[in-house]
């Protein structure tokens, strides 16, 4: 009796490829005033930007930029514009990572 060997096609790989997610950081002390978001593709740092402004510190993030707001708020700022939080790490200051669908 022959088998039929478990053959995926075409369709069910390209399903597969279609969860492509976009990453971005947000880095704070949980109790600060201001932080950083890394990541942020121009049309969404310009979203934010609009709700918050830029930390007078902003000159000291490379790859990012320093908003002036609480980290929750701009966490949650970045939840309606389709982010989650997936992972945070530290102590004294948190790094949380974000993602979202492309």
């Amino acid at each position: 009796m022959a088998t039929t060997p478990n053959v995926t096609s075409k369709k069910d790989a390209a399903d597969e490829d279609d969860d492509t997610f976009y990453y971005v950081g947000v880095r704070a002390s949980p109790f600060a005033a201001d932080c950083a978001v890394f990541g942020l593709p121009s049309k969404e740092t310009s979203a934010l930007r609009s709700r918050f402004p830029l930390s007078p510190s902003s000159t000291n993030v490379v790859n990012g930029i320093m908003l002036k707001g609480t980290p929750f708020s701009v966490i949650n700022a970045l939840a309606e514009l389709g982010y989650r939080v997936i992972c945070s790490t530290g102590e004294a200051e948190i790094l949380w990572t974000l993602q979202r669908e492309c």
